[in-house]
């Protein structure tokens, strides 16, 4: 009797394997191709990746997958080692981040962040020394 109440508890392993295998199928086998071409087109034209992670009900990893598979030169990349320390040393000979940003086709923050990893002490905002 006790071990047919341990033998009901376990889970049934059949059934969790075909549960695995329905999440991990490919996003490129679940939608057509002509959703992907959109997807790519509305990125393209500026739509941002949350907006289409909530309009396609898809998470930020997928749409960025599927981005990249279909060539699509995607925005706000990470910066390249080259270019943190070109930022490094812009920022220490007193240039501001937003400068740098620009001069490095990035956004404010991304520098921001970056500099702030790389351990470099950030100036007040506004240009003031203190």
């Amino acid at each position: 009797m006790e071990l047919q109440k341990l033998a009901d508890l376990t889970p049934n392993l059949a059934a969790s394997a075909t549960q695995v295998e329905q999440v991990s199928r490919s996003l490129r086998r679940r939608l057509e191709p002509a959703l992907v071409k959109q997807i790519a087109a509305e990125y393209e034209s500026g739509a941002t990746t949350p907006s289409l992670c909530e309009t396609y009900g898809l998470s930020k990893t997928g749409i960025l997958r599927l981005l990249r598979e279909e060539a699509v030169a995607l925005r706000r990349r990470p910066l390249a080692r080259d270019q943190v320390e070109v930022a490094r040393k812009l920022y220490e000979h007193g240039h501001p981040i937003a400068a740098i940003a620009a001069r490095l086709d990035t956004s404010y923050n991304n520098v921001r962040q970056r500099l702030i990893k790389e351990g470099v002490q950030l100036r007040p905002r506004g240009g003031s020394y203190r």
